[in-house]
C-alpha cells in the first residue's frame, strides 16, 4: 500500500485522492467508485470537510470538491500542530504529492485551452494562485456563488499564514446572501473584511498585480498574464477597493482576528535564525516553552535540526 500523505485514515485519504480526479462529485456516484457503502462516504465527506480539504463544489452545490493539496495540506498540518497532534505527515512526501498534483492540474489545463473539451473548476485554479503569491491577493466579487472561490475559508488562511495582504471587493448585492454575509463576518475576524461597491463588473482574482483568473457566466476560469487587459484589471482592483465603502455590520469579535498562533511565531522566528533565549524574549514567554514548541514542529515536521525545521514549515506555506 502506498504512504499515506495526508496522515488521515485510510477510506478517508483515498476518497480525497479520488475527489481530487475531477472537478465535482456526488456521495452517491463517490460511494460506487471507491466500493463502498454511501453511509460510511457521507461520514467520511463530513469529516474531510472539518479537516478543510474538501468543500462544496461551485459547479452543483449538491457535489462535493477536493481542497487543493498545496491549500489543504499545510493547512491541516498548521492546525496538527498548534493542537500538539502528530499527524504522521512526512513534509518531503507532502511535497512531492503536491508536485506531482500541481503537473497533472497544468495538464489537465493545457488540455482544456487546446481541445476545449475538459472543464476546469475555478475554485481549484485560485487555490493554487494564492499558494504562489507573494504579496498581495484581490477578488472582484459580482455575485454569491454557494462553494466558489471568493468564499474558501482555506484559500484565507493560507493567504494570512504566509503573511499575503488579502483585499475583496464585493457588489453591495451581495451582502444580502446569509451565506456570503457569515464569510463576511468570517472575514472581519480576521480583520479582513470585505468593501462595499455598488457593482463589480467582472468575477476575478489578482495575484501580485502579474497575474489574474477572470471567471466568466459559465464559472469557467481563464488565465490572464499581461498586456492591456491584465492592466486594466489591476487598475479596475485599485478603483473599487479605494471607492468601496467599509460594511458597518461587521463587527470584530473582541479577542479574534488574525494574530498567530504561538508555535507559527516561533517557526518564523526560528526560519530567522533566532535562538531559544531570543525568541522567548521576543514573545514574552519561557524559554521551556520554546524548546517544547520547537521539539514539537521538529517531530510534526520529521526535522533533524532547527533550521530544517523552520525550512520545511516556510516550503509549506505555515509561516
Amino acid at each position: 500500500m502506498a504512504l499515506s500523505v495526508t496522515g488521515l485514515e485510510a477510506r478517508a485519504e483515498l476518497l480525497y485522492r479520488k475527489l481530487l480526479q475531477r472537478t465535482h462529485w456526488r456521495t452517491q456516484e463517490l460511494a460506487r467508485a471507491v466500493k463502498c457503502p454511501v453511509g460510511e462516504v457521507a461520514q467520511a465527506l463530513q469529516a474531510l470537510s472539518g479537516d478543510g480539504l474538501v468543500g462544496v463544489s461551485a459547479d452543483d452545490p449538491t457535489s462535493f470538491r477536493a481542497v487543493e493539496p498545496c491549500v489543504a495540506l499545510p493547512a491541516l498540518l498548521a492546525r496538527a500542530m498548534c493542537e500538539g497532534r502528530n499527524l504522521g505527515l512526512n513534509p518531503v512526501e507532502v511535497d512531492r504529492f503536491i508536485a506531482l498534483h500541481e503537473l497533472a492540474a497544468e495538464r489537465d489545463e493545457g488540455v482544456a485551452r487546446g481541445r476545449g473539451g475538459h472543464r476546469t473548476d475555478a475554485s481549484s485554479v485560485v487555490e493554487r494562485m494564492v499558494a504562489k503569491a507573494e504579496e498581495d491577493v484581490t477578488f472582484l466579487v459580482p455575485g454569491y456563488v454557494d462553494g466558489g472561490f471568493a468564499f474558501s475559508r482555506p484559500s484565507v488562511d493560507l493567504g494570512l499564514r504566509r503573511g499575503i495582504r488579502l483585499r475583496a471587493v464585493w457588489a453591495s448585492s451581495v451582502f444580502d446572501v446569509d451565506g456570503a454575509m457569515d464569510h463576511a463576518q468570517w472575514l472581519a475576524q480576521q480583520d479582513v473584511p470585505p468593501r462595499m461597491a455598488d457593482v463589480v463588473p467582472v468575477c476575478a482574482m489578482i495575484m501580485d498585480g502579474a497575474a489574474a483568473v477572470v471567471i466568466d457566466d459559465s464559472r469557467t476560469p481563464r488565465m490572464v498574464r499581461s498586456g492591456a487587459e491584465l492592466e486594466s484589471l489591476c487598475s479596475l482592483a485599485e478603483r473599487l477597493w479605494g471607492r468601496g465603502a467599509e460594511v458597518r455590520r461587521l463587527r470584530r469579535t473582541p479577542g479574534t482576528g488574525a494574530a498567530q498562533p504561538r508555535m507559527q511565531m516561533v517557526l518564523r522566528l526560528l526560519a530567522d535564525g533566532l535562538t531559544d533565549d531570543a525568541i522567548a524574549r521576543r514573545l514574552g514567554c519561557s524559554v521551556r516553552t520554546v524548546r517544547n514548541d520547537v521539539a514539537a514542529a521538529m517531530a510534526a515536521l520529521d526535522a533533524r535540526s532547527r533550521f530544517q525545521a523552520g525550512a520545511r514549515a516556510m516550503r509549506a506555506g505555515l509561516i
